[in-house]
């Protein structure tokens, strides 16, 4: 789960969208609320797909094979509009983790509880197949390990077994190291497609592996498509047989669903609850359970104002904080902090305790890190309040919160409509150009594209002159975008493009995912999705894999190293020749922005706290607590801008401030509301910009006397 991102509605029909649950290729799903205060799931898709009649008609099978499909062991659908402006589909929401999570985080299950959940997902199969349709992207993370059992999810590509293909011929549907041979080969999966890819999940739930997995997608689906499945570390032999008969080659040498059901149907455990999973994801999945039912306005929360804030906040952030530690005796489970912070998490949800206060107990404190509180009568006594930067000028340039950069010498400023050139001494606007899909700056460079048969348009960041233009086919839409000089990259889920950076003509295409991002460094562009994958610049080839469970922010490049998180909360730095780890650094799972300048890492972490590590050993040199995300509206976070030796923060508290790069000390504040930009304040010419509520950008000038900005 993460916050609201600019650009996200506030409302789908008749719901209320409170945060993202996750995002796909097609679509985001949101974590939302009833009219009536039920807690549901809504998809929505993307908008640059709802106005394109073959992703619009997938959605509407999506909404029809989920309807259709009432099974114990799927997601029931509650609400649904495929017509709309931007369709949408309301399940209801199941508090959990995905199989994809609990894996990655705990490692592979027992034999005991691998055939409980097989016997589930052989039922949610067979109640599938009874109504003609096959899943056929059937993968862990389309698997929600829940309080109430395991339930299969996302119908997007789910269609009746004697359809004909979803697209054009030959297109390969699903996901790679899960698909059935017939789908690695591009033609029609049905009901045995859904049996091969059960046993793919199976192997993954027993070992933390896929059983196929050739680095390469392309490998991948080789092997996929000859069906040999490394099955060694499937050490029980009634398993083994079991998934041997379901990764058969040939799809009429398979068992059905309902055979499945009938082999695995003796046991007697109960799938109900949690108690046939390991205790530590029991826990983990009971705790997120118990914070959901108190998420504010749902049907049983019955708090105040500020118990309902502190339990959204502790369903979010708390339920993320989780990992696997080893204990002395080599088996998972959770460490003291953990369970100090899961703890916190639940009694925040209860009665308003600060989280933060016990999550921090048991380590030690960094400079700028208050201590915990001991007793109310013995509060930490307080700094000197900073000095107060001097605002300079103040212009509208939108309606909503405008994510800035600099380039050529202005500050730009993006809305939700279009790229603003201004003049950094006075805030007049020197250019204008409408964009509503892209409008970034990468290697200095503008690049501007909209939703409706998109051009991809370079610009000159001057004078705001158009350099180049290139036309953009879907599904290539550049929602990701990274120049290194050489190329400059764009692409989704399936295929990346690159361009000359110099004139936009055609260099090469790959194969890759980008759905988190791509990141450009010299003879690299790096594309980001569950792993992290390095392509030559000059071919498109893939030159090395660095594969872990991507968190949600951007991958930065310096120094020779890629940065990158982890969904347990640690920061990676990964050599760019090689692919190779340095090292990690543990930052805390809700990580939000990131930067890097010639020495260090500054990373905002939980709970708001500011880290900066340091690049040649990933020591964290000091760490600065800013916010605290008490007061936020839910969907903000602390963003971050670099300039010189100085930090700026665009902080949850409706602050900005400005701290030292070399000990994290406040240099200064201003009061500004500027915590849903993704981008941080910039530095331009001395001054320091803030994009801020209302669609305002506001020039500051340092305290006189104080550090320049930047300086």
């Amino acid at each position: 789960m993460e916050p609201l991102q600019p650009g996200d509605p506030g409302r789908m029909g008749g719901y209320r969208l409170l945060a993202r649950l996750g995002a796909g290729g097609m679509g985001v799903v949101y974590l939302g609320r009833s009219p009536g205060g039920r807690t549901v799931a809504v998809k929505v898709v993307r908008e640059r797909f709802a106005g394109d009649a073959e992703y619009r008609a997938r959605f509407r099978r999506e909404v029809s094979a989920a309807r259709t499909v009432t099974g114990a062991f799927t997601a029931p659908v509650l609400d649904a509009d495929p017509e709309a402006s931007s369709p949408w589909l309301v399940t209801a929401y199941l508090p959990g983790l995905t199989l994809l999570q609990a894996v990655g985080t705990f490692g592979g299950l027992p034999a005991s509880a691998v055939r409980v959940l097989a016997a589930g997902l052989a039922e949610a199969l067979a109640d599938i197949h009874r109504t003609g349709l096959a899943h056929r992207d059937l993968k862990p993370a389309n698997i929600m390990l829940t309080g109430a059992g395991p339930r299969v999810v996302d119908f997007g590509i789910a269609r009746p077994e004697d359809a004909t293909a979803i697209t054009r011929v030959g297109a390969v549907i699903g996901t790679p190291g899960f698909m059935s041979p017939e789908q690695a080969r591009g033609d029609v999966a049905g009901p045995a497609g859904d049996v091969f890819s059960f046993g793919s999940v199976l192997v993954f739930a027993a070992t933390g592996k896929e059983p196929f997995d050739g680095g390469a997608t392309v490998d991948t689906l080789r092997q996929v498509e000859q069906a040999r499945p490394d099955l060694d570390a499937v050490a029980d032999r009634d398993l083994r047989d079991l998934l041997t008969d379901c990764l058969r080659r040939e799809p009429g040498q398979r068992p059905t669903a309902t055979e499945l059901l009938d082999r695995l149907s003796g046991d007697g455990t109960s799938v109900q609850g949690t108690r046939w999973l390991p205790p530590p994801l029991a826990e983990a999945i009971d705790l997120r359970t118990a914070a959901a039912r108190r998420l504010p306005g749902s049907v049983l929360d019955t708090g105040t104002e500020s118990t309902r804030h502190s339990a959204l906040t502790s369903a979010v952030m708390g339920g993320e904080t989780l990992e696997p530690p080893v204990t002395p005796a080599g088996q998972r489970g959770l460490s003291r902090r953990n369970l100090i912070i899961a703890g916190a998490a639940t009694l925040a949800a209860a009665g308003g305790v600060t989280a933060w206060a016990l999550s921090r107990t048991s380590e030690p404190q960094a400079e700028n890190t208050p201590p915990p509180r001991t007793t109310p009568s013995s509060p930490p006594a307080a700094p000197p309040a900073p000095p107060l930067a001097v605002q300079q000028w103040k212009v509208k340039v939108g309606d909503d919160y405008p994510n800035l950069f600099s380039a050529g010498g202005l500050v730009l400023a993006r809305d939700t409509s279009d790229v603003r050139g201004l003049d950094p001494s006075t805030g007049a606007i020197r250019w204008t150009l409408p964009t509503t899909l892209l409008g970034t700056v990468s290697n200095g460079v503008v690049y501007v594209a909209g939703n409706s048969n998109p051009l991809l348009t370079a610009v000159d960041p001057a004078s705001g002159a158009t350099r180049w233009m290139y036309r953009v086919l879907f599904p290539e839409a550049p929602v990701w975008l990274a120049d290194n000089g050489s190329v400059i990259c764009f692409g989704d889920e399936d295929k990346i493009r690159a361009l000359g950076s110099g004139d936009g003509k055609t260099r090469w295409t790959a194969t890759a995912d980008a759905k988190r991002s791509l990141t450009a460094a010299p003879g690299i562009i790096a594309a980001a999705d569950t792993s992290l994958v390095a392509l030559d610049d000059a071919n498109g080839r893939t030159k090395w894999t660095y594969a872990i469970d991507i968190g949600y922010v951007q991958p930065r490049f310096g120094s020779g190293l890629f940065f990158l998180t982890d969904n347990s909360g640690d920061l990676h730095a990964v050599h760019a020749d090689s692919g190779t780890r340095a090292w990690t650094s543990p930052v805390g799972s809700w990580t939000a922005t990131m930067l890097v300048d010639a020495d260090r890492v500054y990373i905002v972490g939980d709970g708001g706290t500011v880290f900066a590590v340091k690049i040649a050993t990933g020591e964290t040199v000091w760490s600065h607590r800013l916010g605290n995300n008490e007061g936020a509206s839910y969907g903000q976070s602390n963003s971050l801008g670099l300039s010189g030796d100085t930090v700026y923060v665009g902080c949850t508290d409706r602050n900005v401030y400005a701290l030292s790069a070399a000990d994290g000390r406040t240099r200064w504040t201003y009061g500004a509301d500027s915590t849903l930009t993704a981008n941080g304040p910039v530095s331009v010419a001395g001054l320091v910009f803030v994009g801020t509520k209302d669609g305002y950008v506001e020039a500051l000038a340092p305290p006189k006397g104080g550090m320049r900005a930047g300086s």
